[in-house]
């Protein structure tokens, strides 16, 4: 149970609870809600990150399932596994994701993606020898892209695990083309 309540969707502020009622049933959204000044910038900020951004969909999933498991939050990993694997991501890469960069499952594109998010997540800066070999791949904007999806879902992973917020009945069978609508 999370440890604070969701919110009840006729109490919301009528445009927070008009764009709430077309949100997927998720508890991360649900819990969100509690802060209704700020729940919708957030979705849409984040919903651009899943479908509008021109870093590659299979890189942006190794990041977030890499900050998930840096952050331990298990609703964020149990959600983006069917998402990654949308996207191309292997079972032997989601299985390897725990080792990190060291892994023989990723080229070195996805390493320097994983030791990226490693760095931004653990340190805030990323190294200047990660920050290289990394922007001569993906370039200005995809690096800026992919530093955005890193800090938030960092502060959404935050969100799960400060509230305890829980897995649905329907947890891990989104699709990206769900969270698109």
């Amino acid at each position: 149970m999370a440890r604070i309540p969701y919110p009840n969707l006729e109490d919301l502020p009528e445009k927070v609870r008009i764009a709430a009622e077309k949100l997927p049933p998720l508890n991360i959204m649900k819990m969100f809600l509690n802060a209704p000044t700020n729940a919708i910038p957030l979705l849409s900020f984040g919903q651009s990150i899943l479908t509008k951004q021109e870093l590659d969909a299979h890189l942006r999933e190794l990041a977030i399932l890499r900050v998930a498991h840096l952050t331990g939050a298990n609703y964020e990993w149990t959600q983006h596994v069917p998402i990654a694997k949308e996207t191309g991501v292997t079972d032997a890469q989601v299985e390897a994701l725990p080792q990190g960069a060291d892994s023989d499952a990723f080229n070195e594109v996805e390493k320097n993606v994983i030791r990226f998010t490693d760095e931004v997540t653990q340190n805030v800066k990323a190294s200047a020898e990660t920050f290289a070999a990394l922007e001569k791949d993906l370039g200005p904007r995809q690096m800026v892209e992919l530093a955005l999806a890193i800090g938030f879902y960092g502060m959404v992973a935050r969100v799960m695990e400060s509230f305890e917020v829980e897995l649905e009945p329907t947890a891990g069978t989104y699709s990206i083309d769900q969270l698109r609508r």
